[in-house]
């Protein structure tokens, strides 16, 4: 297996100056590159329709008496994932701002690393790697599906702890406007999952219903070495994905062996490491981002 040739490549999050409206992307004959590297400040320019339906979400939210403001990231994130329906990024702003009350969250880096610390720990084993792919042009996130156990949150504050840590990992997975347009490649191992085992339906449910379909995202799904009970099981749940999900939803894929083999390198405590100091490091990048992302201006 040549790792050297295949593995995603990441370096680790740096500190960069960047002017407040280097966000717009004022003119077509500036146009937003199909393929940045992880540094380059382009990757929070936004189409000149995404800055306009940013401003008017804003502009709607500050006459709700009901809804919190937000930043001017969180409104150009909405813009670049739900696409000029107001409604929809109200009803979906509506329930992240209920999660985050439900569960407590502080929505800041520090919190963010405890919450994604506790969340590996909930689930060892079960998160392979992270990185930036120069050749995509966005972030790849891997896991192994049969080590999410869900009979280990057996409390209630286990459970509470997970959720968090899921509303983590996905800000973590947005830290830049390009990485929300393009989404999250999230690859995942099947070999040897039993749906029918180890499982809580009812946990994972509050997963999909209070977070998945309303915290505003894009991501590429791909599942390899799939059963013929996973794929029926993946056929069942593409049916509650937001529908800009389903299309990407893969199954079936095949790779040289189990993807643990390819990412736990040199050994699984390590790569845990590696990835938990990625995540961390993504997530200062979009706290970030979000102190001097700017709506201001005109497009």
């Amino acid at each position: 297996m040549n790792q050297a040739a295949e593995a995603p490549v990441v370096t680790e999050a740096v500190d960069e100056e960047q002017d407040q409206n280097a966000n717009i992307n004022n003119n077509d004959d500036n146009p937003i590159p199909a393929n940045m590297g992880m540094d380059d400040p382009r990757r929070n320019r936004l189409t000149p329709e995404e800055f306009e339906f940013g401003k008017q979400l804003k502009d709607a939210v500050e006459m709700m008496p009901d809804l919190e403001n937000m930043t001017d990231f969180m409104y150009a994130q909405y813009g670049v994932v739900v696409k000029n329906d107001i409604d929809n990024a109200i009803r979906r702003a509506l329930g992240v701002q209920e999660f985050k009350k439900e569960y407590k969250i502080l929505d800041t880096y520090e919190e963010g690393c405890r919450c994604l610390e506790k969340l590996f720990e909930l689930m060892p084993g079960q998160h392979l790697g992270f990185s930036f792919s120069q050749q995509e042009g966005t972030y790849v996130f891997a896991h192994d599906a049969p080590k999410l156990d869900s009979t280990r949150l057996n409390t209630p504050e286990k459970v509470d702890d997970w959720l968090r840590g899921g509303y983590y990992i996905h800000t973590a997975f947005c830290p830049d406007m390009d990485s929300i347009r393009k989404g999250i490649i999230c690859l995942a191992e099947c070999e040897g999952w039993d749906w029918t085992k180890k499982q809580d339906l009812k946990t994972f449910q509050k997963f999909f219903s209070e977070l998945l379909t309303v915290y505003p995202f894009n991501g590429q799904l791909r599942l390899f070495h799939t059963s013929t009970t996973v794929n029926i099981m993946a056929t069942l749940l593409r049916q509650i994905l937001p529908t800009h999900l389903r299309s990407t939803f893969k199954t079936g894929l095949t790779f040289e062996g189990r993807l643990d083999e390819f990412f736990l390198v040199p050994d699984a405590k390590t790569a845990n490491q590696r990835m938990l100091a990625r995540l961390k490091a993504t997530l200062k990048r979009r706290y970030d981002h979000e102190k001097s992302f700017s709506l201001k201006g005109n497009c």
